[in-house]
Formats: C-alpha cells, sequence, structure tokens
C-alpha cells in the first residue's frame, strides 16, 4: 500500500547536514521513513505533502530536496483539497441546474382585466413556475393564445433569464374577432412574413402581386408582412420597405 501511496501522491528525499537526533524526532510525526546517516548527512523520505513544513524545520541547515514528479502528482492536490473541489462542483451543479427552471411567469397586457385570465390558461396547459425551460418547445404560446382568446390580437412570448415573459396586444375593436383571408396591398418582394394566426401561403424570397392571397383563415391584427415594393417616381425607380397588416 505504501508504494501506491508513493506513487498517487509523489513522496520527496531530504539530505540534511547536521541533523541532531531531537531534531529528526520531531520530524517523525510527519511520517519520514528510510532514514540513514551517510556521515554528517541524514536521508530519508516523506509524502510531498508535508515537503513544505518539513523545509520549515530543517530551514537552519543545509539541505537537499529531491522530489518525485510522477504522472499523477496533481492527485495529490485533489486529495488534499477534497471538500473544497467537491464544494465547487455542488455549486456549479445548482447552479445549471437552477438555471434551466422557469421561476417566473410575467403576464403584460394593454387590458389589464385579461391578465388573470391569461395566468390560468398558462396553468391549465402545463407553463407554469419551476418548469424546465426545454419543456417549452412544446408549446406553440403565441398562436395559443391568439387563437383561444378574442382579444388578443398579438402575443409575443420571451425567456428573460428565469423569467417566461408574454407580451399580449388587444385588438383595437373589442368584437369578438372573426377570421378571415390578408391580401397583398402592393406588388412587392416579400421579405418578412410572421402569421401568428391563419396558414401562409408565401414565404420570403416570394413575388407578390397587388391582390394575392397571403395568409388564408387568420385573425385581423394578427399577421405581420414586409415587402420590398417598386415603383415610378418620374423617370427614377425607388425602393420602399413597407408594413402590410
Amino acid at each position: 500500500m505504501s508504494h501506491i501511496s508513493n506513487f498517487l501522491c509523489g513522496k520527496v528525499e531530504f539530505r540534511v547536514q547536521g541533523l541532531p537526533l531531537s531534531c529528526l524526532n520531531k520530524l517523525r510525526r510527519y511520517h519520514i521513513r528510510n532514514i540513514t546517516v551517510v556521515d554528517d548527512t541524514t536521508i530519508f523520505q516523506t509524502a510531498l505533502v508535508h515537503c513544505a513544513a518539513i523545509k520549515k524545520l530543517v530551514s537552519n541547515f543545509e539541505y537537499q530536496v529531491t522530489e518525485n514528479y510522477n504522472l499523477f502528482r496533481g492527485v495529490n492536490f485533489l486529495l488534499n483539497h477534497m471538500v473544497l473541489v467537491v464544494a465547487v462542483l455542488l455549486a456549479l451543479t445548482a447552479f445549471f441546474w437552477a438555471d434551466m427552471k422557469i421561476y417566473q411567469v410575467r403576464v403584460q397586457c394593454n387590458d389589464a382585466n385579461l391578465v388573470p385570465a391569461i395566468y390560468e390558461h398558462l396553468n391549465q396547459i402545463g407553463v407554469k413556475k419551476f418548469m424546465p425551460k426545454s419543456q417549452l418547445r412544446h408549446f406553440d404560446l403565441s398562436a395559443d393564445l391568439v387563437a383561444t382568446f378574442d382579444h388578443v390580437a398579438h402575443a409575443h412570448v420571451r425567456v428573460s433569464g428565469n423569467t417566461l415573459v408574454v407580451d399580449l396586444v388587444t385588438a383595437t375593436n373589442q368584437t369578438k374577432k372573426v377570421k378571415t383571408n390578408i391580401y397583398a396591398q402592393y406588388d412587392a418582394v416579400i421579405k418578412e412574413i410572421t402569421a401568428y394566426s391563419g396558414t401562409a401561403l408565401v414565404t420570403v424570397g416570394d413575388v407578390v402581386k397587388k391582390g394575392d392571397l397571403l395568409v388564408t383563415d387568420a385573425y385581423p391584427d394578427s399577421v405581420v408582412v414586409t415587402g420590398e415594393v417598386a415603383f415610378t417616381n418620374g423617370e427614377q425607380i425607388s425602393r420602399l420597405v413597407i408594413w402590410i397588416i
């Protein structure tokens, strides 16, 4: 076992000149071994972990130290700082584990009367505090909230730290929303299209004419399209980025 201990922890060899027997007895607390005396030089070995302490005791004498550098010398540090290493590992594990969960759900809406119903709905479908962030990918919350609540025209969901933030905008008229088709208002090249409800029939890069069908079966105020429009202004053709809502 001593050979295994030396291999894992490392060992040092001291050669001290003029070391008296009384000082040698003090060193025995550090489990020195293989003690030999050649002329006036005392030779002994001890574990690498005791090297610094023994150097202080023999500092009044002339000595040489030969360290046994082995592949597992780093194990000595781990063995003697195990509590610190374990504490750091546990802290890192707790931090990453905590960062993977939602600890607060915040609903922001320009109609405060709608907020309690939103919280209740989120809780019913399983979106609540202490849920893993990874579970959010199973929900299309923006589309779900627009489809479930008649007065919600637009929903934006994001994660900020450990908080799930739901931003809602209600429709300008408070009557029941009716699904309709969305048509292009201009001749344009589609640059971006986002349909929070309905089915988009065009994608980015498509060229559309005024009156072309863009989205079917959508709620008003729930479709946003950006396009690049070409039009004649005198002899020049200008470019204008427009919004079709």
